[in-house]
């Protein structure tokens, strides 16, 4: 989306469902919130969306919203975002003929996730970090957001990757920047708790994801069953409480990051990880 595109927001409670026929070309995205749920379109929608709600009973109109998408991103970068080898570039924005890096298409949507925050930066660092000791094939994304890291393992040389978000919003804006990098052969997009993936083949986790749902996944024995892993999103005492759990079930912290002593993000794996020779 372009920062002056508008945006039109229906916020709805309750147990709303998207009809079969779908909600039409105008359509964005659809945010749920437990039984809040948040539908974006780029025209206005307003008598549509309560003629639906009249074969709903269960869920409820509370407001609509109208907002310039710049507003709605408020300090995201529309200009690109340089992060190690990866350069992101919104789709109206040309890719320099003389890049060095990586150029890679990603168009945030409605999701908060360009690259600007420090737990995507940093993840994006360990990444490549990983990716110049090993070469992972098969990577499992939690928590994609809008499939930055996803995009970025593939550039990389990732030759699978399965993402997964809670999220609906999440879930197509992932799917769209795969068509816009041409990697949808390479990546599937999976709408779902992270925890009910984490017994998918890998030999690379990435979780940028909340404290307490990263404790959960550490619980389950199939998470250790990977080479490798990138753990982020986790402040100075959840990052120690983690870390403790890595060593003692016998993962290596073999690099970290940390933004401000605040964000903390860690690359681990297995101890022949790192002495593995690319294939």
């Amino acid at each position: 989306m372009r920062p002056e595109d508008p945006l039109f927001i229906y916020e709805i409670e309750g147990r709303f469902q998207i009809p079969p026929e779908g909600l039409g070309r105008d359509f964005i995205a659809h945010w749920k919130e437990g039984e809040s749920h948040f539908l974006f379109f780029s025209r206005e929608q307003e008598e549509r969306i309560k003629d639906i709600l009249k074969g709903q009973p269960d869920a409820l109109w509370i407001r609509s919203h109208t907002l310039i998408y710049r507003d709605w991103q408020g300090g995201e970068s529309f200009d690109g975002v340089s992060i190690g080898k990866f350069l992101f570039l919104p789709p109206w924005i040309p890719v320099p003929q003389k890049s060095e890096g990586l150029p890679l298409r990603l168009d945030s949507g409605v999701v908060f996730g360009s690259g600007s925050h420090p737990t995507t930066r940093d993840s994006l660092l360990a990444l490549q970090w990983v990716y110049e000791q090993d070469r992972p094939r098969k990577v499992l994304d939690l928590g994609c957001g809008t499939g930055i890291l996803s995009l970025a393992a593939c550039a990389l040389g990732a030759e699978e990757v399965l993402a997964v978000d809670v999220n609906p919003a999440c879930v197509r804006t992932a799917e769209k920047n795969a068509r816009l990098n041409e990697m949808e052969n390479k990546i599937r997009v999976r709408e779902g708790q992270a925890e009910d993936f984490v017994q998918e083949p890998a030999d690379l986790v990435l979780a940028n994801l909340h404290f307490a749902v990263i404790r959960e996944l550490i619980g389950r024995r199939a998470f250790w069953a990977r080479k490798w892993l990138i753990l982020s999103g986790l402040l100075r005492s959840e990052y120690r409480e983690i870390r403790s759990r890595l060593q003692t079930m016998g993962f290596v912290v073999f690099e970290e990051w940390d933004a401000d002593f605040t964000w903390f993000t860690l690359a681990g794996g297995v101890r022949d990880s790192k002495d593995s020779e690319k294939g």
